[in-house]
């Protein structure tokens, strides 16, 4: 249960697909903050941030359905688990190489659910005028 009265009416004020996204720029904000304590030897910081990433990540994991998904859900779950794994190597080994791959991943993930966000919002926005 979130306890953050904020965080709780953003959850309720946005869209499935404006949670979606936010998730992604909650991962990639992450990854940075764990790039940065790496170069600055912060190992609890960097700890810390994958480990945020990854609980966003399993959690988009958790959300895709594979029967109204079909090959797109499979497709994303193997990506979000690629992702994971370089996660787990770059908390591993101090990796920012790692780092750079995940981020590799999710760009055009990110890109492509934003023009899919885009396009529901302007969906919703005419049948709204109807």
């Amino acid at each position: 249960m979130n306890t953050n009265p904020y965080l709780q009416t953003e959850a309720e004020t946005l869209t499935p697909g404006q949670l979606l996204l936010k998730a992604y720029k909650d991962i990639f904000d992450l990854i940075e903050e764990a790039e940065t304590a790496i170069k600055n030897n912060d190992i609890m910081t960097k700890a810390k941030a994958l480990s945020k990433a990854s609980r966003i990540i399993n959690v988009l994991k958790a959300a895709l359905d594979f029967e109204q998904g079909g090959e797109i859900a499979k497709n994303l779950d193997y990506l979000y688990s690629v992702v994971l794994d370089q996660l787990a190597l770059a908390n591993a080994n101090n990796s920012i190489e790692n780092l750079k791959n995940a981020k590799e991943i999710l760009t055009p993930l990110y890109e492509a659910w934003q023009e899919v966000v885009k396009k529901e919002e302007g969906l919703e926005n005419s049948e709204s005028k109807a």
